[in-house]
Formats: structure tokens, sequence, C-alpha cells
């Protein structure tokens, strides 16, 4: 099977675009609580500074979340729309191992994509720097042994998970690529791509508007056929064990 590594590349490149650029996602946050202030009002801290905000429904302490804003003039910021972010994001956000948008480029175009990112896993693995490298490594070695490519991303500043899968469709009889991307500027996405009588389909879930009308204003010029929704609930293709054993043989 074949796939438009372009085109997955170019969802992925606009993570990485500017706040200025980005106006669309003004709104949407990636914050940490910092501190429940009482009657529904929260602290919550942003790459650049705090803010009050009030949310109907509970937030944890301590947690990491996307969050939409709205407002009024000189009233309380209001979440209208909160998803706490995948704990994959936040265990790989400090490994020492992270791609950038040329280097996935040139690593999904590659022959043989799985070995050559297997052989990159070993050699980091036998370099790690700290315990909780090694661990992490491990980790994306035991998700590559279940079929699926775990790729840390940097974007600048910014940080994200992407992930892939080749799966058979029994219904389309034809093989088709799953991915899935935690992205701290558009939140979680995921996807497929299909061949369906000879043309390319690729299939996007995001969880907020904000986002596929983002996606929308900027994904108008690919070339293949793209249908986007807005989904409540947006799982990674594959979940980091807390104890597993790792054979790097397998």
């Amino acid at each position: 099977m074949s796939f438009s590594v372009t085109e997955l590349s170019n969802i992925l490149k606009l993570a990485s675009a500017s706040p200025t650029e980005a106006k669309a996602l003004i709104k949407l946050l990636a914050v940490d609580v910092s501190k429940l202030l009482g009657d529904g009002k929260y602290l919550l801290e942003t790459p650049t500074k705090n803010l009050t905000a009030f949310s109907e429904k509970p937030l944890q302490n301590g947690s990491k979340y996307w969050v939409e804003l709205s407002t009024k003039p000189h009233e309380t910021l209001i979440i209208s729309k909160f998803l706490q972010q995948p704990k994959i994001l936040q265990e790989l956000q400090n490994l020492s191992l992270k791609f950038d948008t040329k280097e996935l480029h040139e690593l999904l175009s590659g022959n043989k994509t799985i070995e050559s990112f297997k052989t990159t896993l070993l050699d980091h693995l036998s370099t790690a720097v700290s315990k909780d490298d090694f661990t992490q490594v491990s980790n994306l070695l035991l998700s590559l042994m279940q079929n699926t490519i775990t790729i840390p991303l940097l974007f600048g500043h910014s940080f994200g998970v992407f992930q892939m899968k080749k799966r058979y469709n029994k219904t389309t009889k034809k093989s088709q690529l799953d991915f899935y991307a935690a992205l701290l500027k558009l939140g979680p996405i995921s996807g497929t791509i299909m061949f369906i009588e000879d043309e390319i389909f690729i299939d996007l879930d995001v969880a907020f508007i904000t986002t596929k009308l983002f996606l929308e204003a900027n994904l108008k010029d690919i070339r293949y056929k793209i249908t986007l929704h807005v989904r409540e609930n947006i799982d990674a293709l594959y979940q980091f064990q807390t104890n597993s054993l790792l054979d790097i043989n397998a």
C-alpha cells in the first residue's frame, strides 16, 4: 500500500504555526490547572501567562487540559469545553529523542520505515541519558512490537505525539493507514487514509470545533478528499504499559 506522506506532513505542520498565524486557535489552549480558587474558578497556567477561568464542571488540580475559552467584556473567562490531555503526551514530553516534521517526513518516505525507526530507537536506548529516558524509549519499542509507530514530535517550542498503524479493512478488502496525533495547539486528532476505487480519502476526527474550522481553512488546497468530524472520544492507537517486559529481539 502506498499513501501520501506529504498530505500527512501538511496536517502536522499546521501545529507549528505561530500564534499570529494561528488566530483561529486563539481560544484553544493547553493549560495546567494550578489551583482551585473556589466557586468554580481555577488558576490556569499557560506557557506565556496565568489565567483565571470559570468551569461549570470540576477540573482536577495539577492535571493538564486542552480548553476552549469564551468571554464577555470585563468578565471572567469561561471554559466552554475542556479535555484532559492523554498520559502519553506527558510521558514523552521530556524524552531526549524527538523528531521534527522534516525528520518525520524523511522517516515515513523511506522504503523500510519500521526497520529504520527500530534501529534509531535501539541506538538511542544504548545511550539513554537517564532511567526515565530508557523507560520511554523502551515503550516506543513496545509500541513498535504491536505494529504501531509512536513518534515524539517537536514543533519549535511546541510538542506532540504521532502514531500510525497499517491494518486490513474487511469492508473495502484493502489495507488502510490509521493515525493519531496529540498536539498542544490542535488537541487530539485521529484519522484514516484509505484507497477506495483508486482514489485516496483522508478521514479526520478532531475534538474541538475550533480545530475543525482551522483545518478546513488550511487544508482546502489538499488534492485528496478530506472529511472532518468533531468527535468526543479520541484515543491513542497504542497506550503505554506501566509494567511490561521488553524483548528487543521480537
